[in-house]
């Protein structure tokens, strides 16, 4: 596991591979999309894997409500392990999605991240993330974008052992829509980054998330803010059946005392 220290994620940005109209017809063939033209795709994403190029990565998610207004549609996401060179499928799995105020998909907010998550000897996981487009409220407290989940080959079966947003923003101090003069408005900007460590907890490797956070200090009808960055990070280990990540869901961690590791 040494050659996998301090890699780092994530490569969600990097070019996708289009879903090959092969790959769509396996899926429903398999019953995983529905047949026929009128069902629409609401976003796609395919890309041969780095790690073994005879393998092909998809990640579809479409409507199973009537419903197809954007931001209160009922989706569902299928994620496959397909052969590149014929589509066969290998291992999938399937999470039901729910729009609302927070959270809408667009078309082009399914993604892949094949950054070096090798787990375990011969175990390397990929990643799936979810951009939001939901417009949210007009002044809020704080928000929460690019929800990542990655998942490991189990047989048959995709296997989420990770989920976390990697994107987050949060107002510290101040009202972000007041423009009373001489407020204080404090905010922070955060991203998250893994690294896979080379000490291990039930056979997987334990994981750094580690926050890169901007914090951004202005007063109303002053011209010059005040910035500074910072990093905290946690480590998380792997529970032999997926990693704990309750430290990461308590708040936004980096605002709080370290804990031991």
């Amino acid at each position: 596991m040494a050659a996998s220290v301090g890699v780092q994620a994530t490569d969600v940005d990097a070019p996708r591979d289009p879903c090959s109209g092969q790959v769509l017809y396996a899926l429903t063939e398999a019953g995983l999309l529905p047949a026929g033209d009128t069902v629409p795709i609401v976003s796609r994403a395919c890309r041969i894997w780095p790690f073994d190029p005879t393998l092909e990565l998809a990640a579809v998610a479409y409507p199973t409500s009537a419903e197809d207004r954007m931001g209160e549609r009922a989706l569902r996401l299928v994620v496959a392990v397909l052969d590149a060179r014929d589509a066969r499928l290998l291992s999938t799995g399937q999470t039901d999605l729910d729009e609302d105020a927070a959270f809408a998909l667009a078309g082009d907010g399914v993604l892949l991240d094949t950054a070096r998550y090798d787990l375990a000897r011969g175990v390397r996981a990929f990643g799936v993330v979810l951009r939001n487009s939901a417009p949210g409220p007009s002044c809020p407290d704080a928000r929460a974008n690019d929800e990542m989940t990655l998942y490991v080959r189990d047989g048959e079966r995709l296997r989420p052992v990770f989920s976390s947003h990697l994107d987050f923003w949060a107002r510290v101090e101040g009202e972000p829509c007041s423009w009373a003069r001489d407020q204080r408005l404090v905010t922070e900007d955060a991203r998250f980054t893994i690294a896979v460590l080379p000490t291990t907890h039930h056979g997987f490797a334990d994981l750094r998330v580690q926050a890169h956070v901007t914090r951004t200090e202005a007063i109303t009808g002053s011209d010059r803010d005040q910035v500074a960055q910072r990093r905290d990070s946690r480590v998380l280990r792997y529970d032999g059946a997926r990693y704990d990540t309750r430290v990461l869901q308590n708040g936004f961690f980096w605002s709080q005392e370290s804990e031991s590791e």
